[in-house]
This record gives structure tokens, C-alpha cells and sequence, in this order.
């Protein structure tokens, strides 16, 4: 049996619906997800601290639950730290031995002094999430699960829908959308590796029973007027934008070097950034009021966790 944390979440749905028809178990809260994201699968709605797992019966965990906003880890810090170390603490004390695949972060590095940056860089993270997925990491090291850590760079790209959207794909398509000027943080200079969701889901497939730790990304940066003029050819709007002040925790630059999942894993990126773009938009365009807006078109009855195996209640 296969868990999936934080599997009504961005990337978590992507991941389970990668899975396919195996024998996956979620678990979510739904803090920062909708149940209409994830319609067809049963889910333990439950935060991932009280969860009790009887662990005999788990053969891997796609641990994709977490707090992933730099931004906003720096405005609250304690969120971070809870969601990425208390929880992942509370949840994990009794997997030891367990083959768990974490979603981890590239704010690990903090600001790199070398580009593309590989695995094993200093780690000298700059914002509370950075630090707090840097310390997740060690954590389930000193747990001794048998683990493969996916040090994710900036995922875009289809149903990217977060209540406080942080990210730029996701914001550029709704500015589009809207007509709505873009805020542009700083002076659009700082860049990013953007690698899309599906390419992301497919590494945890293919990470599943390969210890060590691997970058996720696309190997290319592009700045953040770059992007825009992409998405400006994509969408065929003007995207008009309008200046606001760098956040707190963001490095100018993060750039992955793959080289290492491609040869351990085989896995490379298949998407381009035009076409994270246009999975976006038109994602968007079905959807401009996002999951929230929209229900499930089937209903699958939450699972009791108390009984185990799982019983649909």
C-alpha cells in the first residue's frame, strides 16, 4: 500500500493521479487543498500529526505535506516549523525502516554561490521554510526510514490554485485572465527554474526504492520578465504589471543541476516552459474561479481513520 501525505495538494494530486490505479492511501487536511482537486480517491481528512498509521501495512510514503511558501514563512515562521518539523515529527516516529520519498525544497540552499547548483552545495537556507525543510530532512535521516529526498524547485504548470497564491505562473495567467496588472516583485531580475507538475510526479514515481537526494527541476533559469514575456506570446494578452517591494526570503537565483536524477533516476523534464504556461492558462481559463468554485463531480465518502485498514464511512 502506497500513502500519499498531502495528497489533495498540488503536487500530491498530481502524484496520485500518476499512481494510477494502485493501491493509495491520502492523507490530507485540506488546509491548503479543495476536495473537488481530488474527487475520485478516499481521503483521511485528518491533519498529518494525529494521524494514527498501523506502519506494517505501508510499503512506501510519498511524503508531499508541508509548508512551501518563503514569503510567508518569513511573515510566520511558527507555520512553517510546525507544518514542516512538529508535524512531520508526530507523524513519521514509527516508520523506521519505511521507504519514504520526501518533497523537500530548493530554498535549502539559500543563496547559492554557483550555478546550476547540485545536491551536495552548502546549505545556508535564508527563509524559515528553507530551514525548517532542511531540518525535515535530518529528522528523517535520525528516524532511519530508507530515504529518497526530491529537492523541488518552482513547480507550475496545469491546476496550480493555492487560497494565497504565492507563485508567479499561477499570477501571470490570472493577470491575463482578469486584466488585472501583474505585481512584479523588485525588479523582475531574480531568477527561477521552472519545472512542470507532471514532470514532478513522475520523479516520485521513479524515486520510489532509490535512496539519496535529487534535484527536480528543468536545468535552465528564467527571470521573472522573461517569463512574462513568454506568458504575454502564450496567452496573446498584454499582461500589464506593476512594481511592488522583494520579499523577505527569496534568493535572486535558484537554478538546478539535474544531472544526478537523470542518471539515477532516469528522469528528465519533458515539459517546456511555454507549455507549463499554456497548461496553466487554459487550466485557468476553464476555471477562473479555481477549485473553490467548483464541486466534486463524484462523492467519495471521507475514510474513518480509527479503523484500520481504512473503512469507508
Amino acid at each position: 500500500m502506497i500513502l500519499v501525505t498531502g495528497g489533495a495538494g498540488y503536487v500530491g494530486r498530481h502524484v496520485c493521479r500518476a499512481l494510477g490505479e494502485d493501491d493509495v492511501i491520502v492523507v490530507d487536511d485540506l488546509r491548503n487543498s479543495c476536495r473537488a482537486a481530488l474527487p475520485d480517491r478516499p481521503i483521511i481528512l485528518r491533519e498529518i500529526e494525529r494521524a494514527k498509521v498501523e506502519w506494517p501495512r505501508i510499503d512506501v510514503v510519498l511524503h508531499c505535506a508541508g509548508h512551501d511558501d518563503c514569503a510567508r514563512s518569513s511573515r510566520d515562521p511558527g507555520l512553517a516549523w510546525r507544518s514542516n518539523v512538529a508535524a512531520t515529527a508526530a507523524f513519521f516516529e514509527g516508520a523506521r525502516g519505511k521507504p519514504v520519498v520526501f518533497s523537500s525544497s530548493a530554498a535549502v540552499y539559500g543563496e547559492p554561490s554557483v550555478f546550476p547548483v547540485a545536491e551536495g552545495h552548502l546549505k545556508l537556507p535564508i527563509s524559515p521554510e528553507g530551514r525548517s525543510k532542511w531540518t525535515a530532512e535530518q529528522l528523517l535521516r535520525d528516524y532511519g526510514v530508507t530515504l529518497t529526498v526530491l529537492r523541488l524547485f518552482t513547480v507550475a504548470g496545469d491546476d496550480e490554485d493555492h487560497p494565497h497564491e504565492p507563485h508567479l505562473i499561477p499570477n501571470v495567467v490570472r493577470a491575463a485572465l482578469t486584466g488585472r496588472p501583474l505585481k512584479v516583485l523588485g525588479d523582475g531580475s531574480a531568477v527561477r527554474d521552472f519545472v512542470h507538475v507532471e514532470d514532478v510526479a513522475r520523479a516520485h514515481l521513479l524515486a520510489q526504492g532509490v535512496p539519496g537526494i535529487f534535484n527536480v527541476g528543468s536545468g535552465r533559469g528564467w527571470s521573472v520578465l522573461e517569463v512574462l514575456e513568454v506568458a504575454r506570446r502564450v496567452t496573446g494578452r498584454t499582461i500589464d504589471v506593476e512594481s511592488a517591494p522583494a520579499r523577505s526570503g527569496d534568493p535572486r537565483a535558484l537554478v538546478a543541476d539535474i544531472s544526478k536524477a537523470r542518471r539515477e533516476l532516469g528522469w528528465k523534464p519533458a515539459f517546456s516552459l511555454e507549455e507549463m504556461i499554456d497548461s496553466a492558462w487554459n487550466w485557468r481559463k476553464a476555471h477562473p474561479d479555481g477549485y473553490a468554485g467548483k464541486k466534486p463531480e463524484v462523492h467519495i465518502p471521507a475514510l474513518r481513520l480509527e479503523a484500520w485498514p481504512p473503512s469507508v464511512v
